[in-house]
């Protein structure tokens, strides 16, 4: 056989056809190479003379997402991230930075390098209890954020200029008083109401209607009337309490997590501290003779001119070592010598002593028993996972498996994506957190899942039983809410009807009190409102909007939650700037940023326009 093709490959026939083959491999496969970067990618942007590539733009937009993560419940991932927009922002964020650069190396502005670590210095993020920078504390941060000493400073350092050229351009922006006044006067301008409520169950509620009418009702209607998907499912359990009785704890053990955990039954010892910090040994040796002549740390502060700090309750290991072994050689209300340590010279006070205290054994038997007993128990559920994952792999049922590990199968006839049963109520002994329902709802029907661990109580495996698309509920079962909800209906009608009278006899011009006797209604006045203040009047909006377009004496209703508003515009507060010169400040604030924010954003445009930019979103695609 094998003879046989070596001979065929010598005919001419197979050498074309070889040669076709490779001429496909050309077209198709190494212009796919080339053009994906087996000889360098372009970049993925370009800002003027500045290239940015595809893998330097991820980078942000993966530090991005992890930032985001808190707000999401560290359930955002990239892709919903993407959906989201946060590629393109990300984009436009690396697009604005790189042009104010660009513009600013034209300009020729720069930052010194001194200027820079006086910066990082200065942040507040980056200073100890004492008050003194702490390089330590910073790389710590850097390290959250992925982020290294050097890339840090040189982003500093471009915020530096990316500042200048933004005080440069928009610093000490004041809006005109032609621009602010009038915009506060249309914005501040009150209004007053005479309005009145007219609730739905303020009237009878109709007769109901004839089957025929109701069950038309329901027909025209039956999106309202629809059951949700229910899904029938058999679970396999494996919880902490269904191994704990297995799990053997000795008294050597919890003797032995005692020992371990020693320093968790510690509470140390606390104090109350305030310091004096000085600079140099004179400073340090006059302050010194003054505490050995009786001056506490006030009084000492005062005569070197100095500021005292409270350090708040420290322990110990909050302390530098040479400052903790005075402060905590101190009795209570008493000042200590000057110390040095690396960060100069401390008087310190102790104003208060809290005792450390140690828990015994006896104290903590019980938490450890149960702590140890979780922790073993979990262990043994995580060898059992494998076990039982191997079980399944060997073709073993849900059913099968449950029985060979003795763990219990919880069967569910119907739930919805909420955990609900038809009746509306929670399912019992579900697994707890999203996890479990959104595995239930995403398995198709006739098929198991894989065995998921929930953090913190166990694992579980489901087999989707049957799934019960959503459908309208039959009229039979739902007459009660059909007739319900025509009767609401119809009531609404009714109170609309009468919204409508009201607010002719309002047009009439009669006094609210007359109008109020003849309906038999409650009229009653709001309070001041301005344009966005529906919720100061309790008006619904689209009302407010009304009465802000009608004159003094105008009528306006609405439809509110469970009835009508009919409103008639009593009185109009004009806003007078100068009445209101704190208002008014606040306003020339505002509108200045508002101003200075579309000066940068017409800057960045001509930017934009003169540096020139180029996305190349295919090499973002290929990096993603």
């Amino acid at each position: 056989m094998l003879d046989s093709l070596r001979n065929a490959t010598k005919t001419w026939v197979v050498k074309l056809l070889f040669a076709l083959l490779v001429l496909s491999f050309l077209a198709w496969g190494v212009g796919d190479v080339v053009r994906g970067g087996l000889f360098g990618s372009g970049p993925a942007i370009k800002v003027g003379s500045t290239e940015i590539s595809a893998n330097e733009v991820n980078i942000e937009f993966k530090r991005e997402v992890e930032r985001l993560q808190p707000m999401f419940g560290g359930k955002l991932t990239a892709e919903d991230a993407r959906k989201l927009g946060l590629m393109d922002r990300t984009i436009e964020t690396v697009i604005t930075r790189t042009l104010i650069d660009e513009a600013g190396r034209r300009l020729g502005l720069a930052a010194a390098d001194d200027q820079v670590v006086a910066r990082v210095a200065a942040d507040p993020n980056f200073r100890n209890p004492l008050g003194q920078f702490d390089r330590d504390l910073m790389r710590r941060a850097l390290a959250r954020a992925n982020m290294t000493e050097g890339e840090f400073l040189r982003i500093e350092k471009s915020n530096m200029v990316r500042s200048q050229m933004a005080e440069g351009l928009s610093g000490g922006m004041t809006a005109p008083t032609l621009l602010v006044n009038p915009l506060m006067r249309w914005r501040e301008e009150k209004r007053v109401a005479e309005a009145v409520i007219i609730k739905d169950d303020s009237l009878p509620l109709p007769a109901a209607p004839d089957n025929v009418q109701l069950e038309a009702y329901y027909k025209d209607h039956a999106q309202r009337f629809v059951a949700p998907e229910f899904r029938a499912v058999t679970v396999l359990l494996a919880k902490p309490a269904d191994v704990a009785p297995q799990v053997e704890v000795t008294s050597d053990m919890v003797a032995d997590a005692y020992q371990a955990r020693s320093d968790e039954f510690q509470t140390p010892e606390r104090r109350q501290v305030a310091q004096l910090v000085l600079a140099d040994q004179v400073a340090a040796d006059k302050a010194g003779q003054l505490v050995a002549a009786g001056k506490d740390l006030t009084a000492v502060a005062k005569e070197m001119n100095g500021k005292v700090v409270d350090l708040g309750i420290v322990e110990k290991r909050d302390l530098p070592d040479e400052l903790a072994d005075a402060v905590f050689g101190l009795r209570q209300g008493a000042t200590s010598q000057p110390v040095r340590t690396p960060l100069g010279w401390h008087v310190a006070q102790v104003t208060k002593i809290t005792a450390g205290h140690v828990r015994t054994l006896a104290e903590v038997k019980g938490q450890i028993e149960a702590d140890l007993r979780r922790d073993k128990a979990m262990d043994k559920l995580s060898e059992m996972a494998n076990q039982i994952e191997d079980a399944l792999g060997g073709g073993a049922t849900l059913e099968e498996a449950a029985s060979r590990f003795s763990l219990r199968v919880l069967k569910v006839p119907a739930m919805d994506a909420q955990g609900k049963t038809p009746a509306g109520k929670p399912v019992a002994e579900l697994p707890k957190g999203e996890t479990f329902l959104d595995v239930a709802f995403h398995t198709d029907q006739g098929t198991e899942s894989q065995l998921t661990e929930v953090e913190g109580d166990g694992y579980f495996l489901l087999r989707v039983d049957q799934v019960t698309p959503p459908q309208p509920k039959p009229f039979l079962e739902v007459k009660g809410e059909v007739l319900a909800a025509w009767q609401a209906e119809r009531r609404h009608e009714q109170a609309k009807e009468r919204a409508e009278k009201m607010a002719e006899l309002f047009k009439t011009g009669k006094p609210a009190a007359e109008i109020a006797a003849a309906l038999g209604a409650k009229i009653q006045t709001t309070q001041p409102f301005t344009r966005e203040g529906a919720d100061t009047a309790g008006l619904p909006p689209a009302l407010v909007s009304d009465l802000f377009n009608a004159s003094a004496g105008g009528v306006a209703s609405s439809a509110t939650q469970g009835g009508w508003v009919v409103g008639r515009l009593a009185k109009v507060i004009p806003f007078d700037p100068a009445q209101q010169p704190r208002d008014s400040d606040a306003a020339q604030r505002r509108i200045s940023a508002a101003v200075a924010g579309d000066l940068v954003d017409q800057y960045l445009a001509a930017l934009n326009a003169s540096i020139g930019v180029k996305v190349d979103r295919s090499q973002l695609a290929r990096e993603e």
